[in-house]
C-alpha cells in the first residue's frame, strides 16, 4: 500500500541500557555559548558552551549497536554524541569561585553534584531521492526538561574545587546527551533523515552550602544544529 507523505509515523522507540550521544555523519557540530551573570551581587557567574552536535542524516540508529554509523549504544568512559542516535554536549565554566566566602575558608563541598536539564525539539521527515527534505513530512520530537549525563566525574563539586586549588583557570561541570532512537517510516523512494536540533531553557543546579550555595544557572538558549 502507497504511503501518504502526509502520514509519516515517528514511534519512539525505548533504547535498554546506557544513554544514548551523537558525533558522526551529518554531524552539525554547532558551537555557541552563553554567559550567566551570578543570581546574587559578588556570587558566582557561569559561562556555558553547547557543543559537539550530532544530527544524523540519514537517520538509521541501531539502538543495541556500540560501534559504527548507527551507533547509539555507549560503552564504557563513553562520553560524546553516538553517530546513531545524535545528541550534544554542554560545558559549564564557573567564574568568581575563588572569591567566595567558603573557598577563602578553605571548606570543601557538602558532597553538592551539579546536574542539569534542558528542553530539546528534534525535527524528523524524508529526503526526496535528490536529497531533498520533505518539509511535509516533518514531525517534532519534544521533551521538555531532559535530564543531561554527566561526563563522567566531572559535575562532583569536590572535584571541581580541587580544580580551582590545583590550577588558576576557571572550572565547571560537563554533561552530555544520548538521545533515545526514533523509528521514522517514510513513502517508498524516500529516507529517513533528522532535519535539525533545538535546545533551549538550559538550567544548571547545584546544592552546596559550603561553596557554591544552592544555585541554579539558566539561560534561555536557543541553540541550533
Amino acid at each position: 500500500m502507497r504511503a501518504s507523505r502526509a502520514l509519516v509515523r515517528l514511534i519512539l522507540a525505548l533504547v535498554a541500557g546506557a544513554v544514548l550521544v551523537l558525533t558522526g555523519p551529518g554531524a552539525a557540530q554547532a558551537t555557541t555559548g552563553a554567559d550567566i551573570p551570578a543570581p546574587t551581587e559578588g556570587g558566582i557567574s557561569a559561562t556555558v558552551k553547547f557543543y559537539g552536535a550530532v544530527v544524523p542524516q540519514p537517520y538509521n540508529p541501531d539502538p543495541n549497536a556500540a560501534f559504527g554509523d548507527r551507533k547509539c549504544q555507549l560503552i564504557y568512559h563513553d562520553y560524546s554524541p553516538t553517530p546513531g542516535c545524535g545528541g550534544f554536549s554542554l560545558s559549564v565554566v564557573l567564574h568568581n569561585v575563588r572569591n567566595q566566602p567558603g573557598y577563602l575558608a578553605g571548606l570543601s563541598s557538602t558532597g553538592g553534584y551539579f546536574t542539569a536539564s534542558a528542553d530539546t525539539e528534534r525535527t524528523f521527515g524524508c529526503m526526496t531521492s535528490d536529497g531533498a527534505f520533505d518539509h511535509s513530512t516533518s514531525v517534532v520530537v519534544r521533551t521538555h526538561q531532559q535530564p543531561l549525563s554527566a561526563v563522567y566525574y566531572a559535575p562532583d563539586s569536590n572535584y571541581i574545587l580541587s580544580q580551582f586549588h590545583k590550577y588558576t583557570d576557571d572550572y565547571g561541570p560537563g554533561f552530555f546527551v544520548n538521545f533515545e532512537a526514533v523509528q521514522v517510516s517514510c513513502p517508498e523512494g524516500m529516507t529517513a533523515t533528522q532535519y535539525g536540533l533545538k535546545v533551549t531553557d538550559v538550567n544548571v543546579s547545584i546544592d552546596d552550602a559550603n561553596v557554591f550555595g544552592t544555585t541554579t544557572w539558566s539561560t534561555p538558549g536557543p541553540f541550533y544544529a
